[in-house]
């Protein structure tokens, strides 16, 4: 008996050992190595080195082996990438010659899509920002249309067929679209978080219908005193409520929609040029009841192109706008018109329609010849420049800016209802705050306490901090996206040349494999903790003109070891030992079976 019992463990033992052998060899890559690159990855975001490894991890197991992953700084980045010196090359190399194979890195974009200068031929490096070295003739004709097309609609098209090109050759291999995480208050109303994310926000549309009270904590300092020094994203917060500008973003569709203008439109090109016209509305008055005009808009841009008031939106205005003639008034009346003389095609032009916020000519003009520029460092209702350059068009305006507490309280436009952009309603809040406050536990203790509404994302809290009665957090799509930048000149991944077919098509092949290879869904959960969505293509979910029908490459081995060997490359290699492992497992069982029937009871 002692025996039978000894042999009966020993069958056990060799039962589970050989299961526990034969998964483990099952995970083991069962394919060759057919050629090997280096990797290049920043070393400044933690999730990201941790999807780098991860990629290090996958590309074995498609045949793609890793010579050496070098995660370092910018500095060392750049001259093998954007920077490199084209000393011993005239393009970018290889890793091993000085350049890079794939570089994982991010990219920050606007809301609306401007594509020049990144993946077309004429802008490969050291020409633009195409340090891919992507070149498609089809693609390039595309974005000319892209690049010249005037309508709004018509544009968005064409960015949807320049995505396909992007979705079906692979120069950047896309990993995820991270998402921002605000805090809010239950019960809190008509917010489009994409627009607070991107600094356009529309808080005439907010409330509060408890009280009417909307408090936002900010993690930094209010301290810029308008819009002519305005270069914190915090400060621009307030500015969006209080000035007007002639063109503002649309709640949820993003597009460009009139504020103090009642319409404007665009001209046909005129010998390679563009005319804008602009009509006001009639009836849009400033916070002490005046009415804007047209010589308010003309004298809020001069100022913008005026280099003594320092302004950061003058090197893109004095680009379209050489010369103060640029910007014509042709009706001066209340309601009149303006023509704004583009230098040039611009097909985001109605984005130039908002750079300049409206203020009053009449009380800043005689100002600055009293007092000089020194009034737009001048605290708001303190020294000479008082209210005047807050002095508001917007839906709110200014009661109270406490620069030593970094707190701006504004109150609803009293003149705000006449104008046709608010159809006749006043703000819906009473009262709108913006306070700084100290790091991320002070500001989720006092959501949670109800001392403020909204939280902002950069604080950069977790899904747990809102886990109270009382609060809630909101994802919201970040302007941003984060790929695999592949270096469209290496002879495998790039031209093809070193593949067993030499084209250009197995290449892309094996840019495909790559994608099928990226657990998107994994960096999604695992990674970012669900703070992001698998990106489609390199060009974020967030932006205007962003193709809703593409769907992510789906993460599968299996599919990319099909793309490796339409490549022409023979990965399979045989599996050695599974068959025997799984044998001696069912020996295993049918004995121990033959052995509990007959030594029972």
């Amino acid at each position: 008996m002692k025996k039978q019992k000894m042999l009966s463990l020993l069958l056990m033992f060799l039962f589970t050992f050989s299961i526990a052998l034969g998964q483990t060899t099952a995970q083991e890559s069962d394919v060759n190595e057919v050629f090997s690159i280096y990797l290049l990855s920043p070393n400044t975001s933690a999730a990201r080195n941790q999807w780098s490894v991860l990629m290090e991890q996958m590309l074995p197991q498609i045949g793609i082996g890793i010579e050496f992953h070098e995660s370092t700084g910018w500095g060392n980045i750049a001259p093998r990438t954007w920077s490199y010196p084209f000393i011993d090359y005239d393009y970018i190399p290889t890793y091993e010659h000085g350049g890079y194979d794939i570089l994982f890195v991010g990219w920050s974009w606007p809301l609306d899509l401007n594509l020049q200068s990144l993946y077309e031929t004429t802008a490969i490096t050291p020409n633009g920002d195409n340090h891919y070295q992507y070149s498609n003739p089809v693609y390039d004709a595309k974005l000319d249309e892209y690049m010249s097309e005037l309508d709004t609609s018509a544009r968005i098209a064409l960015a949807y067929e320049l995505q396909a090109i992007m979705y079906e050759d692979q120069p950047a291999i896309p990993i995820v679209y991270p998402r921002s995480l605000f805090g809010f208050a239950e019960g809190v109303v008509g917010i489009d978080a994409l627009l607070i994310a991107s600094g356009g926000h529309r808080v005439e549309n907010w409330d509060d219908p408890v009280d009417h009270i909307i408090k936002y904590g900010v993690p930094a300092d209010l301290k810029e005193w308008n819009t002519y020094v305005q270069e914190s994203f915090y400060d621009g917060q307030w500015m969006q409520a209080v000035y007007g500008a002639i063109a503002q973003r649309a709640v949820d569709s993003h597009v460009w929609e009139p504020q103090v203008s009642s319409d404007f439109t665009v001209s046909t090109v005129i010998d390679d040029k563009i005319n804008v016209t602009v009509n006001l509305d009639p009836d849009m008055k400033f916070s002490d009841g005046s009415t804007v005009l047209p010589e308010d808009i003309k004298y809020s841009y001069e100022l913008h192109m005026t280099p003594a008031v320092g302004s950061s939106s003058y090197g893109v205005l004095t680009h379209w706008f050489p010369t103060n003639d640029s910007i014509e008034i042709t009706d001066p009346s209340a309601g009149g018109q303006i023509l704004f003389k583009f230098d040039g095609i611009f097909n985001l032009w109605d984005s130039i329609l908002n750079l300049a916020a409206v203020v009053d000519k009449s009380e800043i003009e005689p100002l600055i010849s009293a007092h000089g520029y020194d009034i737009f460092n001048e605290i708001p209702g303190t020294g000479n420049v008082g209210w005047s350059l807050v002095k508001s068009c917007g839906p709110f305006m200014m009661d109270e800016f406490d620069s030593v507490n970094s707190v701006v309280k504004l109150v609803p436009n009293p003149y705000w209802a006449d104008s046709a952009v608010s159809g006749g309603a006043d703000p819906l809040l009473d009262e709108f705050y913006l306070t700084y406050i100290s790091g991320k536990d002070t500001a989720v203790a006092e959501l949670i306490s109800g001392n403020i509404d909204i939280m902002d994302a950069q604080y950069f809290p977790s899904i747990a901090d809102f886990t109270s009665p009382g609060v809630e957090g909101m994802l919201v799509k970040d302007p941003s996206h984060q790929e695999m930048s592949i270096n469209m000149h290496h002879p495998v991944m790039g031209t093809g040349e070193l593949t067993p077919l030499g084209t250009p098509e197995a290449a892309k092949y094996v840019r495909k494999a790559i994608s099928h290879a990226c657990p998107r869904d994994i960096i999604v959960e695992q990674i970012l903790e669900g703070l992001g969505a698998p990106a489609t293509t390199a060009i974020p979910d967030s932006v205007v003109g962003y193709d809703e029908s593409l769907d992510p490459y789906i993460f599968d081995l299996d599919l990319a070891r099909d793309y490796m060997e339409m490549a022409g490359f023979d990965i399979t290699e045989e599996e050695v030992g599974i068959p025997g492992l799984v044998l001696l497992s069912f020996l295993g069982l049918v004995a121990l079976e033959f052995f509990r029937r007959k030594y029972k009871n």
